[in-house]
């Protein structure tokens, strides 16, 4: 679709869809280069040091910090810190090999160009003390209190910014929500907005895949086992007790040879000296974590409440952003086209930028990689991807944490990679203003068209075996949250077979299609609910199909609400954007019974955002399953046993409706070329 316009003018042209459309251009950006800080990377070393914080109710945070050494002076430098359920340092409990920030290529990155770090424990995991609860508001408060504890040191300079992705990401929201003084700024990566449909229930349907898998990590790490063959390693102490300058014989031994030293009837150690077993108590107490998945997987509504009688929304960014957004505090967001959290970028980055300084960077990547599999695929350097993002950080850490005119507030405040096209890209907002909603309806014999078919509409036996896992580890961005990151494209092409599905026709142009496409399906059921999967995918010539983007909803939950009603704690109502289907998720907004009796519903679902080129020649397709499992949990009215071959499961049949009562279609955001 591309074709070359001048800035400024009115040009008519052809989709490869066989829609005529005008369009005003707009003049070219620039796109992101990697940042090169006018400060020399000038420090040669660093010094490490590990040390409790007590907090006021008395629990002991543990807590790394270190501070640069060999270069032009001794400080007190900035400090970049991050605060971790998932242990700030490791270490071998037999050779004390340690694995912390300081010495990884990032830390060491920082530390050369004289900052000094700072990476603590949250109480409840690692070596702190204490029992957790996740997501719970104690964290956000322990969070100002060690920004404020490391303002105090004479090794800052009283400037302090956060950095870190997923749940590092939360705890730079939940700190910042508390306002410590010399919280200058701060990166979050890979967050959602709510927790609800961000982590536990997208769609209001249970993500088991991700949370059974994060959970058992969870366990682990809190507990400190060591399981060498799966790379677990207990957490370093932040005591040496005995002062011989080691910190591996403070972990009691393991005689029993379960991986963990809290089943032991006596705490022995190597060398065996007395202690106080200061590490060993910590530890002990996260006897007493709840297990998230536990009560998450029984929370079926977002005002359900937790163990402690919060909700899943109380416990999410979307509580901590009125205090964010009344500070004005500088953010920067992280993301990737292929994490589960996508949505969640976009709405934390255009919501704070109606009163902060924000930004965002969307790499081609997953949860917790910037390109994965796709570096080859878009053709895209593995080494210029992770210099730009070096630089990224850099860049704004030198402008809110050294006060160095770097003319980053110049830089449009959105950088993406247009994937399967002509790579990064600045956009001065998002949505983006021109591009242009392009409706394709689902037609008769699987057709694809921008023309409204007559009316009619095809069945569909769902398949609980249906899955949208793909590569030899059955990976995918869902379950990709917690660790298991696809080692494969996203082929969908054996899936067909599976699904119901609907193909264009192959594209006369190459079309670009960026931001939140948006799906219509009119739906009846032999069942009176269900859960309804929608995949958007790039057809190649030869019949290959790539994944692009996906949503889902649960059908009880079609009817929509506002958005804005996410952000509840606030004086002043604060507008959620970008403006996106919301089905609010509550107790009260769901409707069991939805399709009985042959009702037809219209289900409104926003797929993950994205920016992609569909190539002259390939067709776009969209898929639709009634299940992908094991990633998520079967309905429970329909398969109490959640097992996809129960022949006492109800496997419904569903009919998806089209023509003029019934316009069954995808919205796509076109994009001309400028």
């Amino acid at each position: 679709m591309f074709v070359n316009l001048r800035a400024g003018s009115i040009t008519t042209f052809r989709l490869g869809l066989g829609m005529w459309v005008s369009v005003c251009s707009l003049a070219a950006a620039d796109s992101p280069t990697p940042y090169t800080s006018p400060t020399e990377a000038s420090y040669s070393g660093h010094e490490t040091h590990s040390t409790y914080i007590e907090m006021p109710d008395g629990t002991q945070i543990a807590i790394d910090y270190f501070v640069p050494t060999g270069g032009p002076d001794d400080g007190p430098f900035p400090v970049i810190f991050q605060y971790t359920p998932y242990q700030r340092s490791t270490i071998h409990p037999e050779t004390g090999e340690i694995r912390d920030w300081g010495s990884s290529r990032r830390g060491q990155l920082f530390l050369s160009h004289g900052y000094a770090l700072a990476m603590a424990d949250m109480r409840g995991t690692g070596a702190s003390s204490g029992w957790l609860l996740d997501f719970m508001d104690e964290l956000g408060q322990d969070g100002k209190e060690i920004v404020d504890w490391i303002a105090a040191q004479p090794w800052c300079d009283g400037n302090v910014g956060m950095m870190g992705g997923s749940y590092l990401g939360w705890s730079q929201t939940a700190t910042a929500m508390h306002r410590p003084e010399a919280l200058k700024c701060i990166m979050p990566a890979v967050v959602p907005l709510d927790g609800y449909t961000g982590e536990v229930y997208p769609g209001g349907i249970y993500l088991q895949g991700f949370l059974d898998l994060w959970s058992g990590f969870m366990k682990y790490s809190q507990q400190s086992y060591f399981q060498p063959d799966l790379g677990r390693w207990p957490t370093k102490p932040a005591v040496d007790e005995d002062g011989d300058g080691y910190f591996h014989d403070e972990i009691p031994l393991d005689t029993t040879g379960s991986g963990t030293f809290l089943d032991e009837e006596e705490i022995v150690y190597a060398d065996g000296n007395p202690r106080e077993d200061i590490f060993y108590h910590a530890i002990k107490e996260h006897l007493e974590n709840y297990d998230y998945s536990e009560w998450a997987e029984e929370a079926f509504f977002i005002d359900a409440p937790s163990p402690l009688g919060i909700t899943i929304s109380d416990m999410s960014p979307n509580f901590h952003l009125p205090a964010i957004m009344d500070s004005g505090i500088p953010v920067y967001q992280i993301g990737g086209w292929f994490d589960g959290f996508a949505r969640g970028t976009f709405e934390l980055h255009a919501t704070m930028a109606q009163t902060n300084d924000s930004r965002m960077i969307m790499f081609p990547g997953y949860h917790s990689t910037l390109g994965g599999p796709f570096y080859d695929y878009f053709g895209e350097d593995r080494a210029a991807t992770s210099e730009l993002s070096d630089g990224e950080h850099l860049r704004f850490f030198d402008r809110y944490l050294k006060g160095i005119e770097n003319n980053l507030e110049e830089q449009p405040p959105i950088a993406i990679f247009v994937m399967n096209g002509e790579g990064w890209r600045f956009e001065h907002e998002w949505p983006l203003a021109r591009a242009i909603e392009q409706p394709l309806f689902l037609s008769a014999d699987g057709a694809l068209g921008s023309t409204l078919p007559g009316p009619g509409s095809d069945d569909y036996l769902v398949d609980f075996t249906h899955s949208s896992t793909y590569g030899t580890n059955n990976g995918n961005r869902w379950v990709g949250i917690g660790g298991l990151t696809p080692n494969a494209l996203p082929i969908r092409t054996d899936q067909a077979g599976q699904c119901l599905v609907y193909d264009s026709l192959p594209m006369e142009h190459d079309t670009e299609v960026t931001g939140h496409p948006i799906v219509h399906l009119w739906v009846s059921s032999t069942a009176n609910d269900g859960d309804f999967f929608v995949y958007l995918e790039d057809v190649a010539p030869e019949g290959e199909s790539v994944l692009v983007s996906e949503g889902m909803l649960r059908a009880g939950f079609a009817d929509l609400h506002d958005n804005n009603t996410i952000i509840y704690n606030s004086d002043e109502p604060i507008e959620v954007l970008p403006k996106l289907p919301w089905h609010g998720y509550k107790e009260a907004h769901y409707r069991p019974d939805i399709l009985a009796d042959g009702a037809v519903a219209e289900l409104v679902i926003d797929l993950l955002p994205t920016s992609w080129v569909f190539r002259e020649g390939h067709r776009l397709r969209i898929s639709i399953a009634g299940a992908d499992y094991p990633t998520f949990r079967l309905h429970e009215q329909l398969s109490p046993s959640n097992d996809p071959d129960d022949e006492n499961s109800i496997v419904p049949t569903v009919s998806i409706h089209r023509g003029e009562a019934y316009p069954s279609r995808i919205v796509l955001p076109v994009v001309p070329n400028e």
